[in-house]
């Protein structure tokens, strides 16, 4: 920290003095008084002890390994709804031309439009290129979004990148990326015989969706007592294993875990419903033992018959068309007392799993995947407020978060670029000098019509507000009037109302044209 400081105070600012504080005076105002902090004051003033374990998490959101936590994911992801709501994320995200389908473009920057052989490069990257990263698109997006992470092989030569291998064998669950700082260095990935092959970032794309929210999980511990945040330096940070994160479905965890226990709740009452199941009491009084046995012989038979034709009913999907009946000769009393279901003549069941029970979790699974419960097959929730305009309205709110996917496979893409320039020309270009820029096709139509209704509304307010200005005007407001109306009737900020309270003091173009045409 010292020699940051004298070596940043040390530099001379020249004219640029007079904008702010030079180096010294800063580091003196905001960075020495760190230096007064002690490990005593950690545990004084109430504050208690703060340690790296509380990351681990307590109860449902204890610490998992990485690979239970990437098992329930994979649970989650093959789901109806939760596979639903990630494809339509990445959809909106990507977007689609009309005709050729593309959904990503390698256009020229600004900085190479004004240079030929610049221009040329990105157009040569564009035309090698762009084919290999339309094909991985959807499936780096859509792994990326479930898991956090996704990979891809690359494969080059004295051409640059002629390929990009995204299948199993490099899934999340096999790959351990390995960080310095922030900046991914290599991977580990569990394959091979010995189970273990190492590889470097020329061989293996990462794409590293942000890390919004920190996943409990262990190895925090151990990686706490090698990372040493004093250090300033990227480069003498060590190599650490990234964790886990990133992806929209932790959030959903327990929202989909409720879901299911709801579903097979419902779907096994039905079940057991479906079931009808009857007690039969039959009269033996005064049979012999030899009667007692051939009646309930011919009474199991008779049950057992009607059981078979129901069976081959359902089987062979035909129904019976005929009318089954079944002689029983009585003496006396009745050989049949008492015929009822066998749960003692119940109508129902003393609770019941109703749909609502299964609705409400599922509203709150898709609020958690930032899909609205409307677009994953529950169109009759559009009914309401929302109108006609409705499915515009929600598809809208999913692309509003699909802008996280196109971010880090931006980052992805410039990426396999970089190695693309570095075998073909021999150059990695720096991020500000690079003559290419990643180009995503436009917005979804929903999302488009959403910024026009904005669009719409602000004119229809300003036009509202033009025409209460020219009413107060010609019935003779002055400054302070039209002041006071515009900031607390119309509840303009103060400044605005002062401004446009301005235009009481001109004259409009049609007075003066009266002016100038009378006699």
């Amino acid at each position: 920290m010292a020699d940051t400081q004298n070596s940043s105070a040390g530099q001379n600012p020249g004219f640029l003095a007079r904008f702010g504080l030079s180096p010294r005076r800063w580091f003196a105002s905001n960075v020495a008084p760190a230096k007064q902090i002690t490990q005593a004051d950690t545990w004084n003033y109430g504050a208690g002890a703060t340690t790296v374990a509380s990351l681990l998490g307590l109860g449902s959101r204890a610490a998992r390994a990485r690979q239970t936590i990437y098992e329930k994911w994979m649970q989650m992801e093959g789901s109806p709804i939760v596979s639903t709501a990630l494809q339509l994320q990445v959809t909106a995200a990507l977007g689609g031309h009309e005709t050729s389908g593309d959904v990503v473009f390698v256009e020229q920057s600004p900085r190479a439009k004004g240079n030929p052989k610049l221009a040329a490069v990105a157009d040569e990257i564009s035309a090698e290129l762009a084919p290999i990263l339309n094909r991985v698109a959807y499936p780096i997006a859509y792994t990326g979004a479930a898991y956090g992470d996704a990979y891809a092989r690359i494969y080059a030569d004295a051409r640059g990148v002629v390929d990009l291998h995204t299948d199993e064998m490099v899934r999340p669950q096999l790959v351990q990326s390995f960080e310095r700082g922030s900046r991914t260095v290599g991977f580990a990935v569990s394959i091979g015989e010995r189970n273990f092959e190492r590889l470097d970032v020329a061989q293996l794309a990462r794409l590293k969706m942000p890390r919004t929210q920190w996943i409990p999980q262990f190895g925090v511990v151990e990686k706490s007592l090698r990372v040493a945040l004093t250090c300033n330096e990227i480069d003498s940070l060590p190599i650490m294993p990234a964790m886990v994160g990133g992806s929209f479905l932790y959030n959903a965890e327990e929202p989909y875990d409720n879901l299911t226990a709801s579903l097979l709740g419902l779907v096994g009452q039905r079940w057991i419903d479906s079931i009808d199941e009857q007690m039969v009491t039959v009269n033996l009084n005064l049979m012999t033992v030899e009667q007692q046995n051939r009646f309930l012989s011919s009474v199991t038979d008779m049950l057992n018959k009607s059981k078979r034709y129901a069976e081959q009913a359902v089987s062979g999907g035909r129904p019976i068309l005929e009318r089954i009946r079944h002689i029983i000769p009585v003496f006396g009393d009745k050989q049949f007392t008492t015929v009822g279901p066998a749960n003692g003549g119940q109508v129902g069941r003393a609770g019941t799993i109703s749909v609502d029970d299964v609705m409400v979790h599922a509203r709150l699974l898709s609020g958690a995947l930032g899909t609205d419960l409307s677009m994953l097959g529950f169109a009759d929730q559009l009914s309401g407020g929302l109108g006609e305009g409705g499915f515009f309205r929600v598809s809208a709110q999913s692309a509003e978060r699909a802008r996280v996917i196109r971010t880090a496979l931006a980052e992805f893409y410039n990426h396999v670029i970089d190695i693309h320039t570095m075998r073909r020309y021999g150059v990695v270009f720096n991020p500000a000098e690079r003559p290419w820029q990643i180009n995503f096709y436009g917005s979804i139509s929903a999302l488009q019509a959403e910024q026009q209704r904005t669009r719409a509304d602000a004119m229809n307010a300003g036009m509202l507000l033009v025409q209460s200005m020219q009413m107060l005007k010609d019935m003779g407001a002055t400054v302070p009037v039209m002041t006071e109306f515009l900031a607390k009737t119309m509840m303009l900020d103060e400044n605005q109302a002062a401004l446009y309270a301005t235009i009481v003091n001109t004259e409009s173009k049609s007075a003066g044209a009266d002016e100038m045409g009378a006699p």
